[in-house]
């Protein structure tokens, strides 16, 4: 990490918390907008600023400054924890000078240098995080608990599994981390990594609560409301707990949706089973779901009958029927519900409970593309780039994939970007092309990162320069592009425009993915 940038970063952030209080962590706008006045050269940093604060980076760091403060948690493993998770969207060296300004705004002691960049590679993936945080673990740390849960709940470096982040999650939540407590009854509520039981869930909530987590009060209550599997229905005690926690507790939204649903409002039927598909006001339930997405279809709502197609196709709270998914696909199409006739066309291509018929699927893109679904667009611009139920045609799959990206789709942006870089269906524009790929890299699309780390190395579109391709290279193959990983040791290996050769940073690279570093 660069010193002179890092001091400079960090008293910005420090002035910013000074003017206006260290809650203003909370908030990005008000955040960036003042670290722009205290420091206008710092535009790109702003930016990394903005993106860790909108994924409620400031929020954690709040969340643990008095943790910090009387010794119950290091800064170290604040820091490293909130690196590792913004290194889903910022390269290492950014997500470490981010965290430690934090640190150093809010006034706490920060590590050594060592311990964050030569210890741990936040590679999201690599051996040496994935080792190192066992090693924690498994010596009691919490937060490395919390981190491997996390990693595994999430399928982030390793393969998803449930059970293993429950384990984890129950290392830590013993040993009193309120995170952990209030995941691990998530999981409990779900019937995630465990069966589902609510008498638990409840007891881990309340772990979490009384160490004022929000989130956690509120979900308790709403457990004793309703009632679970294992836990009785008990207002008395919901009422207690609101009073408890100064929240206030009344007839509940569910009660009065169910009054209505049960005298046959097909309206509330299916926001009744929107509730209980997405347990925000009571325990989730997606079997009670379906049950009243049901009655709601047999009344004819088209969105409950596209919602309960969707139960059937992946199998959720009611077994798989893809012929009844398809059916109602149908059902809801014909009442003019565009998704529903984009999934029905993916049903044809897929021959998913209907004979497979692609020239059939082309047509159903079609419809729903003709009238501006943008999913539709990008699949219909796919069935003609490829020749699935229609003729190859380029110019046509553009025209499409262009409708789609003026939609904001990234997959469309990205495919429309590649046709521009390429001239595949359309005269080459490396500078549409380039803007195509930055609107897809900002929404996380892995492949439109590479695409811009090859417009930089090779002036297409934009000035060349080595070290901004080698940034958008890392950035994607932190999430896993090997490609761009290969493309990243080259432009270290030989150096070039703004960026010096450093051959045993190339090798290191190349060691990290596998990479044949004699062959690059």
């Amino acid at each position: 990490m660069d010193k002179d940038l890092f001091t400079q970063t960090a008293e910005a952030c420090k002035m910013v918390t000074d003017r206006f209080g260290k809650d203003i962590l909370s908030d990005r706008k008000r955040f960036c907008a003042a670290f722009g006045d205290f420091a206008p050269k710092l535009s790109k940093e702003k930016k990394a600023f903005y993106l860790a604060l909108s994924e409620n980076t400031g929020k954690y760091f709040l969340r643990e400054d008095e943790a910090v403060r009387n010794g119950q948690k290091t800064a170290e493993s604040v820091i490293q924890r909130a690196s590792a998770e913004l290194c889903d969207y910022l390269n290492p060296e950014k997500s470490e000078m981010v965290a430690k300004s934090f640190a150093y705004a809010l006034g706490w002691e920060l590590p050594e240098e060592k311990t964050l960049t030569e210890d741990i590679s936040y590679i999201d993936g690599s051996s040496s995080v994935i080792e190192e945080l066992f090693r924690k673990a498994e010596s009691g740390d919490n937060d490395a608990c919390f981190n491997l849960g996390e990693r595994f709940y999430y399928g982030r470096g390793v393969k998803q599994d449930y059970e293993k982040a429950v384990y984890w999650y129950t290392q830590s939540s013993d040993r009193g981390d309120c995170s952990s407590q209030k995941k691990l009854a998530e999981c409990l509520r779900l019937g995630q990594g465990a069966p589902q039981n609510d008498a638990q869930a409840a007891k881990r909530y309340a772990q979490a609560a009384e160490q004022g987590d929000y989130d956690s009060q509120k979900a308790l209550i709403l457990l004793y409301q309703h009632g679970g599997s294992g836990l009785k229905k008990d207002i008395d005690i919901a009422a207690k707990l609101s009073e408890r926690y100064g929240i206030p507790l009344g007839i509940s939204e569910i009660e009065a949706l169910t009054e209505k649903a049960n005298n046959g409002s097909s309206d509330a039927q299916y926001k009744l089973g929107n509730l209980y598909w997405l347990g925000k006001v009571t325990a989730q339930d997606h079997k009670e779901a379906v049950k009243w997405y049901t009655l709601a279809a047999n009344q004819g709502d088209p969105n409950a009958i596209y919602d309960l197609a969707c139960c059937y196709a992946k199998g959720d709270g009611v077994p798989c029927d893809h012929s009844r998914a398809a059916e109602l696909y149908m059902k809801a199409a014909l009442q003019g519900d565009r998704d529903a006739l984009n999934n029905l066309a993916k049903c044809y291509f897929m021959g998913e409970g209907v004979a497979m018929n692609r020239s059939k699927a082309a047509g159903y893109f079609r419809k729903a593309a003709e009238a501006g679904h943008a999913a539709a667009q990008y699949n219909l611009g796919e069935c003609f780039f490829h020749g699935w139920g229609e003729e190859v045609s380029y110019s046509k799959a553009v025209l499409w994939y262009k409708k789609a990206a003026e939609q904001s789709l990234p997959e469309a942006q990205y495919s429309y970007g590649w046709c521009c870089f390429t001239g595949t269906g359309i005269s080459k524009d490396h500078c549409e092309a380039k803007r195509m790929f930055e609107a897809a890299a900002n929404q996380n699309h892995t492949p439109a990162k590479r695409m811009l780390g090859y417009c930089s190395m090779n002036g297409l579109g934009t000035a060349k320069n080595l070290m901004t391709a080698t940034e958008w290279f890392e950035k994607a193959a932190n999430r896993g592009d090997t490609e761009a990983a290969e493309m990243l040791a080259v432009c270290y290996k030989y150096g070039g425009d703004y960026l010096e050769k450093n051959e045993s940073k190339a090798k290191r690279i190349a060691d990290k993915y596998n990479i044949n570093y004699n062959s690059i």
